[in-house]
């Protein structure tokens, strides 16, 4: 007997790869990373891993529900730009009303989820999160460039999520959490928009870069927030959710981070911005290994 493949079922299999893309399900793994950092810096005796579980199926099919709305939104915007016309909706995989009726299904049972099994700080908070990217960041994309200023705030909540889930309650190592996934997120949209410039032009996207033909503007703020990464990635030390493992290691990447801004910031080239983009992806991981190795060494 022969195992069965993704080939023996060629419909099914599109099916669901459409749907994954549809929830960007790979952009949802860092989302994940970041509320598993606010969960275990928040984790007590109360807490389980089941709540933490239950937590992350929420917030999965809450942000899953969201890029699902988001990308039926811009499906004219994606139509035009060469990185998202062979998204589901441009290449007309799925249908609108498909997507639409998906992204609110899914996002409402994320809601249902994460209120009757995690906590009711949880669900008005990753409520708070799904309407301001969708009815606040979605249309400002076009209007104006602070677009990604206001994106990083849903973007920096998954954190915070992750803490209430834990706690129940707002502290003060969440606030910690969500000023570093708020500042890193500049450096690593700004990397994105100056990589995809041509694209977000053609789609309408007010980015950063809109306006930067030499990239001197987007060079000059993802050095800026690089530098103000190194402090404020420290703020979960200074609070006393952290150690000196984290301290360390938080001052240690943040100036390899610092590195590849000032490469980038030296020389404006896509190569260089690939560079930075793709570290700021390995930051989150970093600082979460540092965090889980101080709280074993405080243990031991």
């Amino acid at each position: 007997m022969t195992a069965r493949t993704d080939a023996d079922h060629p419909v099914m299999s599109h099916f669901f790869r459409n749907y994954l893309r549809l929830i960007k399900f790979r952009l949802l793994s860092l989302v994940l990373v970041s509320t598993c950092m606010g969960f275990y810096i928040s984790n007590n005796s109360l807490s389980s891993i089941s709540v933490l579980l239950y937590a992350l199926i929420g917030i999965t099919l809450v942000g899953g529900g969201a890029n699902s709305l988001n990308q039926w939104k811009e499906r004219d915007a994606d139509a035009l730009m060469l990185r998202t016309r062979n998204r589901p909706l441009p290449a007309q995989r799925l249908t609108p009303d498909n997507a639409l009726g998906f992204g609110i299904l899914i996002s409402c049972c994320g809601f249902v989820a994460l209120g009757y099994y995690v906590n009711s700080l949880t669900l008005v908070l990753s409520f708070l999160s799904w309407a301001i990217y969708l009815f606040v960041y979605t249309p400002l994309k076009t209007r104006t460039v602070l677009n990604t200023w206001i994106g990083a705030v849903p973007g920096a909540i998954p954190a915070v999520l992750g803490a209430t889930a834990a706690s129940g309650t707002l502290e003060i190592s969440a606030l910690a959490l969500f000023l570093t996934l708020y500042v890193w997120q500049m450096p690593h949209f700004f990397a994105i928009s100056w990589i995809y410039r041509d694209d977000y032009l053609r789609g309408g996207f007010k980015m950063l870069s809109w306006d930067d033909d030499h990239g001197a503007t987007t060079a000059l703020h993802i050095l800026a927030h690089s530098i103000l990464l190194i402090p404020i990635s420290t703020g979960l030390f200074w609070s006393g959710d952290s150690g000196v493992v984290y301290l360390f290691a938080a001052i240690g990447s943040g100036f390899v981070f610092l590195y590849f801004a000032l490469q980038f910031y030296l020389n404006t080239s896509k190569i260089t911005a690939k560079k930075l983009f793709h570290y700021s992806i390995l930051y989150l991981p970093l600082l979460f290994a540092a965090i889980i190795l101080d709280h074993m060494l405080a243990i031991a």
